[in-house]
């Protein structure tokens, strides 16, 4: 896979996206898929919290929503003529870059194993993934990948053959009847902001992405200054699984996930030292598509920001709250605003 000389990403991932002045990264050939660019733990720590918190297993809502997204997604990237001289060729080339495009994005090292597509309901394919980014997302990405190229409905399922290694298998099915008219998407604000990355001149990137290592044998990317893993993926996916909770739970959950993001912030894996720049929390948010920052202001113990464009709002929320504790180390309460033209307002004071 060919990365840029100047900033060492994958040509693939700058290619196939663009991060706007919003604060935002749409998919290039799809303006309205939202993208984001997020550490790892953060996905696997919140929704292990809410899991713990809920008393449910989020599985199967994960892997559904996670199927519908990568549909929307993968759908506009593989042109329909290119599907229709797959089905007098072979299915195997396009597999195959959308396996290379799992690993640019980081999700782990994939591997195609078996592949039969005849457009007939026998028609499946298996992967195998080492160190996958997050099981239940990386299940429903491979069935609506398939979804596109085979032209039928799929289910999956996984097994685990060594440590840290699965075997993903999705062949044609028909979705739980239920889970078909839930897990609706939101549609978000993009109007355009004044959060400008330095552009890379070797491939329009970010050219802050020549901070962090791309693995693209393992399918990792990591952070050079934190080690941390990060991974692209869409917001709209999480956002409907947290809605569907909501509307079984109540306004709850709204409590919950911004505990369970108060409580990672916490555990040390960001930087106070970012939150404190307000050139460098704009950049961070819009290097990871959360949105435009349009003013953070310190005033005594409060701690109080403006954001336009905002994805996943609740997590934002829950980040402040954390980022305040973390700064003036003592507790704090949190009033948040998500205004009808989609501006998000956080307040932090002491409790």
């Amino acid at each position: 896979m060919k990365t840029c000389s100047a900033c060492g990403a994958p040509r693939k991932l700058t290619g196939n996206h663009r991060w706007l002045s919003g604060g935002t990264i749409v998919e290039k050939s799809n303006p309205s898929h939202r993208m984001i660019f997020i550490e790892n733990d953060n996905i696997l720590e919140v929704f292990n919290l809410v899991e713990e918190m809920v008393g449910l297993s989020l599985e199967r809502l994960v892997i559904e929503s996670q199927r519908k997204a990568t549909y929307d997604y993968v759908d506009t990237i593989v042109p329909s003529l290119a599907r229709k001289i797959m089905r007098v060729t072979s299915y195997k080339p396009v597999v195959r870059s959308l396996v290379e495009l799992g690993r640019t994005m980081g999700f782990g090292g994939i591997s195609l194993l078996d592949l039969h597509i005849k457009r007939s309901e026998g028609d499946f394919v298996q992967l195998g993934i080492r160190d996958a980014y997050f099981l239940p997302g990386f299940c429903g990405t491979v069935a609506g990948a398939m979804e596109v190229v085979s032209g039928h409905e799929c289910s999956v399922s996984y097994r685990e053959t060594s440590p840290g290694y699965h075997e993903v298998t999705t062949s044609v099915s028909t979705h739980p009847r239920e889970l078909v008219e839930r897990l609706q998407w939101r549609e978000y604000s993009n109007k355009p902001g004044n959060a400008a990355l330095q552009v890379c001149p070797g491939c329009g990137g970010p050219e802050i992405l020549a901070d962090y290592d791309f693995d693209l044998a393992a399918g990792v990317i990591s952070r050079r200054a934190s080690g941390r893993r990060m991974v692209f993926n869409g917001p709209a996916e999480f956002e409907a699984i947290l809605d569907e909770l909501e509307g079984e739970l109540g306004e709850d959950i709204s409590r919950i996930l911004i505990e369970a993001q108060r409580r990672f912030v916490k555990m040390g894996f960001y930087d106070t030292g970012e939150v404190q720049d307000t050139g460098m929390f704009r950049d961070h948010l819009a290097l990871r598509g959360f949105g435009n920052l349009k003013d953070i202001s310190f005033s005594g113990e409060r701690l109080r920001v403006h954001l336009e464009n905002p994805c996943l709002h609740l997590l934002l929320v829950g980040l402040v709250l954390g980022f305040f504790e973390l700064v003036f180390k003592r507790e704090g309460k949190v009033e948040w605003e998500l205004a009808p033209g989609g501006d998000l307002t956080v307040e932090v004071t002491p409790a």
